[in-house]
Parts: C-alpha cells; sequence; structure tokens
C-alpha cells in the first residue's frame, strides 16, 4: 500500500507521538483533494501515514496508521492511527 507524508509543526508532531492529538486537520483545498481522492471522487487508499517536522534533510519523522479520512466543516479530518515508526 501507500504512505500518505505530511509536513507538520513541532507542537502538533508533540501532540501526535504523546498521543494527545489523534485526527490530523487539513482544509479542503484542490492539493488534499487530489491526495486523499481520485478524480472520480473514490477515497485513495494508505495504510500508514508519515509525519515529518519541517523540511530539513534531518527533519524528525513518525509513520502511524492511516485510519481514514471524513470531510466536516470545510476540514479533512484525518485520523491517526498508533505510531508504528519513530525517526527521532
Amino acid at each position: 500500500m501507500a504512505t500518505l507524508r505530511i509536513v507538520i509543526k513541532q507542537p502538533y508532531f508533540d501532540q501526535i507521538s504523546d498521543g494527545s492529538k489523534t485526527i490530523e486537520y487539513r482544509e479542503i483545498k484542490p492539493f488534499w483533494e487530489a491526495r486523499l481522492y481520485d478524480v472520480n471522487g473514490k477515497k485513495r487508499e494508505y495504510d500508514s501515514i508519515e509525519f515529518v517536522n519541517g523540511y530539513n534533510s534531518d527533519a524528525k519523522k513518525m509513520t502511524t496508521k492511516y485510519e481514514g479520512v471524513s470531510r466536516r466543516g470545510g476540514l479533512f479530518h484525518i485520523k491517526v492511527g498508533k505510531i508504528l515508526k519513530r525517526n527521532f
């Protein structure tokens, strides 16, 4: 399967790492629409999410299980599952 890559800021990275944040929010915009849905509107299949803390080559990384996505109030709600791997 595929891995969804999401770049996030430090406070949110830490919250996902300690388990207090289980949903990552993204505005419904064409960029995220294309990453989460195919051209027919069907949800793309992912088995994991790779969270990257910034754009540096040595940025902290963490891989979690992907639990799905839903739309609510102008936002995508990306469900974060169990942490599978940490690179920090």
